[in-house]
């Protein structure tokens, strides 16, 4: 059993939604929650985010030699290994950059600059680099802007706002509609 919830946990999040009186911003509960049905285990992708206040870095990062890093698995067997070289951990990138894998960088913090960091390559069914005439990769990795979090932060806080304005459209789209299928009903009577 996931030691997450061992303890009961889930049990005692799905007693507290019982406790909550609904809110007219928030899509409600399904009533009768936990009521019916066979109790089972879920893991789900959803979980919770803290958006830091301050500003965040983005960073371009360039592969050198590009040759043979077309494929994303290269692509991300080049960043795992170079996020085991004492040159990520000299730079301050451990636990305060997140990637795509692939040419883009998202820091916590200002980072060094210039920023390059050879990274020894070998396939994962290897023991490690060869010890001559093995490929040597280097990422380079440029300051390309300041990213403002306030932003998120003010569309998480309107996105009950915008949910209401999801359904606008298409109330709008039927109400032409049904008043442009009543006036060509009108011509065609006259």
């Amino acid at each position: 059993m996931d030691a997450r919830i061992a303890n009961n946990s889930d049990k005692q999040l799905v007693a507290s939604f019982r406790t909550q009186r609904p809110n007219p911003d928030e899509i409600p509960l399904r009533p009768d929650f936990g009521t019916a049905g066979k109790e089972i285990k879920l893991r789900t992708n959803f979980f919770p985010v803290r958006i830091p206040k301050g500003p965040l870095y983005e960073y371009d990062v360039a592969i050198a030699p590009a040759a043979g890093t077309t494929s994303r698995r290269v692509k991300r067997r080049i960043y795992q290994l170079a996020e085991q070289t004492s040159a990520w951990k000299q730079a301050g990138l451990s636990g305060n950059v997140a990637h795509d894998d692939s040419s883009k960088l998202i820091a916590a913090r200002t980072l060094p600059q210039p920023l390059t960091i050879k990274v020894p390559y070998y396939n994962e069914d290897e023991q490690g680099p060869p010890a001559t005439g093995g490929k040597e990769y280097t990422l380079t990795i440029k300051f390309t802007k300041e990213l403002d979090t306030s932003c998120i932060t003010k569309y998480i806080h309107l996105l009950p706002y915008l949910l209401h304005l999801v359904d606008l459209p298409s109330v709008i789209l039927r109400a032409i509609h049904s008043t442009a299928i009543m006036t060509s009903y009108l011509l065609f009577q006259r």
